[in-house]
């Protein structure tokens, strides 16, 4: 599969699982059953009102950190600022952690010292931003460095940095051609936080409904690893995992992210990309994170 291919899975695959779980944020998966079925259209709608396709917190702040590589060379302020520039914007949906390190960072300007180090703070809201990362930095002290800095902006508890950083190996992983197992094997050869060590090793034969999809990373964390380990399509995975409820649009953002990278652009359904909001500005970008990787 060619590099490009991978890159575009990765970008557009954060976009439809986000777009594909908006609709069924906060939900139980008793209350999506009987008002849905299965769920697997992008629909819009969900407790924001989104539109079919449209781009939540997940897919805008990933733009957000890759408009940072696509302006001339990264810098950790122009993240940063990309990041403030969409919270002025006033969204609509914006997880706590996040709000909270923006507004410091509003007042402080300074991206080293915005982010909560609580235990409390240990959300998903950097790790659903963090695949450009990985899809632009081929050196890996550069992009081991980059992920944690950009997560500390509004996620500095060691737990958040090293889960961004895991998943960050098995991008590269994929990026580079090598399996699961490899990619899963270089990821547990980092020095990581226990807890992001021991979701690496999540059981794949779990069923579904034994996973969890609140907010907590290593939740999140641990959807994607179990992903990509199952015998299953693009859309089979990430259809069951948004249909397990809860944090929906993000488990689906970081689920389809990676699954994107491993399968390859072309293992997602069409009638899904037709929908997306952010797709031309996506694809645009992918030549450039090609040159990137090989700088």
């Amino acid at each position: 599969m060619k590099l490009r291919d991978r890159i575009n899975g990765g970008l557009l695959g954060v976009a439809v699982g986000d777009a594909l779980g908006a609709t069924l944020e906060f939900m139980h998966p008793d209350e999506i059953r009987r008002k849905h079925g299965v769920h697997r259209e992008i629909t819009g709608g969900g407790p924001f009102g989104w539109r079919p396709g449209q781009g939540t917190d997940d897919t805008d702040l990933t733009w957000a950190v890759l408009a940072s590589y696509l302006d001339g060379p990264f810098t950790l302020e122009r993240a940063a600022e990309n990041m403030l520039d969409w919270f002025y914007s006033r969204p609509a949906d914006i997880g706590g952690a996040t709000a909270e390190a923006l507004r410091r960072l509003h007042r402080s300007r300074d991206p080293r010292s915005s982010g909560a180090t609580r235990e409390s703070s240990c959300g998903n809201g950097s790790l659903m931003r963090c695949i450009p990362t990985p899809l632009a930095r081929a050196k890996a002290t550069v992009r081991r460095r980059e992920l944690a800095e950009i997560s500390a902006i509004t996620h500095a508890h060691v737990v958040c940095l090293d889960s961004c950083v895991a998943y960050g190996e098995i991008v590269n992983a994929f990026l580079e051609g090598e399996d699961v197992a490899a990619a899963l094997d270089a990821a547990k050869a980092l020095d990581l936080h226990p807890r992001v060590r021991d979701t690496l090793d999540i059981d794949p034969r779990l069923p579904v409904h034994r996973l969890r999809t609140s907010g907590y990373v290593i939740h999140s964390l641990g959807c994607a690893v179990w992903a990509i380990q199952q015998d299953a399509t693009f859309e089979e995975v990430v259809v069951a995992l948004v249909n397990r409820g809860d944090d929906t649009d993000t488990t689906g953002a970081i689920v389809g992210g990676l699954v994107g990278v491993l399968q390859g652009v072309a293992a997602i359904p069409s009638r899904w990309l037709d929908k997306l909001e952010y797709h031309d500005r996506l694809v645009a970008a992918v030549p450039v994170l090609v040159a990137l990787r090989s700088q």
